[in-house]
């Protein structure tokens, strides 16, 4: 009997344990759903002008963008259709390669969330749900996964991103969780149902079209998964190896597959662009020519190593290029814009500052799981990422991928590897706060715990080193400042105030960390209070950093209607209804303002086409005539007929016809000026590209009577006598003109040569082959009499990726769904079964 009631108080016991346990598990499951739900709140107050008031930042990428694509949406308003080529913009740009997926999947929807609720709104959602399961996934409690999705998605830089117009890199980072937390369930589990979500987290990845982000991440699956994969083989698990080898060929085909419009198109554009080809110009002759960005180019902003302390202390270079000062030394220049930064980057508009509590718990984190294999994987990760944005800093390194991995050397800013560092930072950080949890604090609260406080006490002197260093610190931007005398001195003595001001506020908050972990191994504090003293010190610490980059919020529509309203001489030229290009000369070139209204020679694209940026921005200022070095072939084969001029002239080919005395715009109309399609009936043949371009910029070349070819033709022409054209119908993506000439000759169409997309037609027919002409433009061949000839752009390519990305995206979609359908039967079958 004894023995028998002791078994039933012993299960008494344990029922009372199981009904003691039970509201735990109830209170994580609803604290799952109210922490995102909190998270989500706070971004909309973090967010208030974007999500709240509808406003978007007033950035100077921001207007670009809306002059340059203002024409084509307008197409597509009124016609239903895609324009697949924009002529506004550089005399014409491919424009299919950039277009949003068409194909379905999570992006989408959160784009059209989007338009209620801001897309960046949606995507720091997006992200931040993602750490918050992936926290969940490497079992930390939902207060810890909590804290770290906030640190996550804080980092300054990501502010930068969307205020400057940089979305699709900020939206590639904010799937970066997801991809990490699928492939980690796909290395846990081996299956259909695992495979099918890291196809979908990868491929939403590739769809933002930031390549460089993309290739990061790959690195950074690849280090994750190398070494369970080729443990199977070490232990002869074959038919493991097999099957996991073979799942995850088959997702990343497919994730590259759902992604197959845009990503196929941009490698189809990628030979075309100044991204695939190094430009040259007849001044420098022929560039070795690297097949992308040349190295000089594209390691222009790298990470010196000693900016690697800015992770710490944000203005220990002196914070962004340019800063409003908000010091107390200098009183007069409160509110001012002043350049603040003296780095060895040309310019920053971002703070890298990671944080001083994510940096403390990451290295402890690192330190200690360092012997876990997939921590040890990231470690080297890491390691490689930070080597590799040192750039030009580390030449010899960068130059073993740029000069042999391939597309690498299509990059550019190697310190752009840096917000990739930052998210396997905060995954480290997880595992700093995993070992404060399991931490035993029944010793000597310092002899059993040297580590930690050998950390914690290495970033006090590190502080301590830093404000030493302030003492002798120049302060002078690296390649010498622009100013001098006084108004250097003041500036260098705020850039000083800066960095002490942030020297002392990193000092405090590793005091403040330094109190709370006290606190904790003397059992003052337990784990959860912790948790929200380091979680609150570093979110205070980063949205604090994250006020430091700041712009004006505005309606995109009434900025659109004020910084883009028709001047008079806008509304001169739109007076000529003529198809015609314009030529904004000086300071007026690269602004994306005229291609709203006008189709222009000019413009800003970090991606133009080499072959009319040789011509156009290269060549443009190297004509004959040292009066006016204006390239006057040049206008001709680009079909120019008005010149805008800040400043007037006097010159024989430049008639003055408008003075827009407000604006301080002068506008010419070029004399020589030929239409957008011209007769001509002589032919040089110039292979070589410099040749070719001192050719276009020499007196004895004139486009009107003579074509410039890279191949000879295969018929003869000559000049017409008698000939015409003109065009009948223009927009985006298709032009027709109605021509005539009496002998066979040579029709120059003053269209960018893209051969993947235009397809011409003369009287229905399809015309097979098409020269390009003058270095940049096409001619076709064309018998006497009167034609009908039509020019499209249709990219079968286009059409193409788009079947290939919607089969790949289907098969996605049944490989989750088979399963879970096939687990919810199973489950249903089994009474009784959790």
């Amino acid at each position: 009997m004894a023995k028998g009631s002791k078994k039933q108080k012993k299960t008494g016991k344990e029922k009372k344990v199981v009904q003691k346990s039970a509201p735990v598990a109830f209170n994580r499951k609803w604290l799952d759903i109210l922490l995102p739900v909190i998270i989500a709140i706070f971004l909309v107050i973090l967010l208030k002008p974007l999500v709240v008031d509808h406003l978007s930042p007033q950035g100077v990428d921001v207007l670009a963008t809306i002059g340059k694509m203002h024409q084509v949406r307008e197409f597509h308003k009124e016609t239903g259709q895609r324009a697949l080529w924009n002529p506004y913009l550089f005399c014409g740009m491919p424009l299919y390669h950039r277009l949003s997926p068409v194909v379905f999947s999570v992006d989408t929807l959160l784009k059209k969330l989007g338009r209620w609720f801001s897309v960046v709104f949606m995507f720091y959602i997006f992200g931040a749900l993602g750490f918050y399961l992936l926290a969940r996934y490497l079992k930390m409690s939902p207060l810890v996964a909590f804290f770290g999705s906030l640190i996550f998605i804080l980092m300054p830089h990501y502010k930068s991103l969307y205020l400057v117009g940089h979305l699709s890199k900020f939206e590639a980072l904010m799937v970066l969780p997801w991809i990490f937390l699928t492939f980690r369930y796909f290395l846990d589990e081996r299956n259909l149902l695992s495979a099918a979500l890291f196809a979908l987290a990868f491929g939403v990845q590739i769809r933002t079209q930031h390549y460089q982000i993309v290739f990061y991440t790959a690195v950074m699956v690849f280090a994750l998964g190398v070494y369970p994969l080729l443990k199977d083989l070490i232990d002869r698990q074959y038919g493991r190896f097999a099957k996991s080898t073979g799942l995850l060929i088959a997702a990343v085909i497919l994730a590259i597959g759902m992604s197959a419009q845009p990503l196929f198109l941009a490698k189809e554009y990628l030979p075309y662009s100044k991204r695939g080809k190094t430009t040259v110009d007849v001044e420098q002759g022929k560039a070795k020519d690297s097949g992308g960005v040349s190295m000089k180019y594209a390691t222009q902003w790298s990470t010196h190593p000693s900016e690697i302390l800015t992770w710490l202390v944000p203005r220990f270079y002196g914070g962004m290029s340019s800063e409003k000062y908000d010091g107390g030394k200098y009183p007069r220049f409160r509110g001012q814009e002043l350049p603040t930064y003296w780095g060895h980057m040309p310019f920053t508009q971002s703070y890298e500052y990671m944080g001083v509590i994510t940096l403390l718990l990451a290295l402890l984190g690192l330190i200690a799981y360092r012997k876990e294999k997939s921590i040890l994987s990231m470690i080297i990760f890491v390691l490689w990422l930070i080597l590799l944005s040192f750039g030009r800093h580390l030449e010899w390194f960068y130059a073993l991928f740029y000069n042999y991995v391939p597309y690498f050397n299509k990059f550019r800013a190697p310190m752009m590897s840096v917000t990739v560092t930052y998210f396997v930072f905060s995954v480290f950080a997880l595992y700093g706060l995993k070992y404060l949890a399991d931490l035993k604090r029944n010793g000597d609260w310092f002899k059993d715990h040297k580590t930690l406080w050998y950390l914690v006490g290495g970033f006090f002197v590190l502080g301590l080193i830093l404000w030493l260093y302030a003492q002798g610190a120049s302060f002078t931007k690296a390649g010498g400042d622009r100013l001098s005398g006084q108004a250097l001195e003041i500036i260098r003595s705020i850039r000083k105030e800066y960095f002490t001001h942030d020297v002392l506020r990193y000092l405090i908050i590793v005091v403040l960390a330094g109190g709370a972990l006290i606190g904790y191994v003397k059992n003052k504090l337990n784990f959860t209070l912790l948790v929200v003293a380091l979680g609150l010190i570093a979110v205070i610490d980063l949205v604090n950093i994250q006020a430091r980059v700041s712009k004006k919020y505005s309606d995109v529509k009434r900025i659109e209607q004020r910084y883009f309203r028709p001047s008079a001489t806008d509304q001169f030229l739109l007076g000529d209804k003529e198809i015609f290009r314009v030529f904004p000369s000086g300071q007026l070139f690269g602004d994306n303002r005229w291609a709203y209204f006008h189709q222009t020679i000019g413009g800003y694209s970090p991606i133009k086409m080499y072959a009319i940026e040789e011509l156009v921005e290269k060549n443009i200022y190297n004509g004959y005539d040292r009066k006016l070095p204006i390239n006057w072939n040049v206008l001709k084969i680009l079909n120019v007929k008005y010149v805008v001029l800040q400043n007037q002239v006097q010159y024989p080919l430049l008639k003055p016809v408008f003075a827009d005395q407000q604006n301080k715009l002068y506008t010419y109309l070029f004399t020589e000026h030929l239409p957008r399609a011209f007769f001509v009936g002589k032919v040089r043949v110039i292979k070589d590209e410099v040749q070719r371009l001192k050719t276009i910029n020499s007196a004895d070349f004139d486009p009107a009577t003579e074509a410039i070819l890279e191949e000879p033709l295969t018929e003869p022409v000559s000049q017409p006598d008698s000939a015409y054209t003109r065009v009948v119908s223009f927009n985006p993506n298709a032009e027709t003109f109605d021509v005539y000439n009496d002998k066979q000759a040579l029709l120059v169409i003053s269209e960018v040569s893209y051969p993947p997309g235009w397809k011409i037609l003369m009287d229905g027919k399809r015309v097979d082959k098409i020269y390009k002409t003058d270095h940049a433009v096409m001619s076709i061949v064309v018998p006497p009499g009167r034609h009908k000839i039509e020019l499209t752009f249709e990219p079968d390519s286009f059409y193409k990726n788009i079947k290939i990305a919607a089969v790949s995206a289907g098969l996605i979609y049944l490989g989750i769904l088979i399963p879970l359908v096939i687990g919810y039967l199973r489950r249903k079958r089994t009474p009784g079964q959790a």
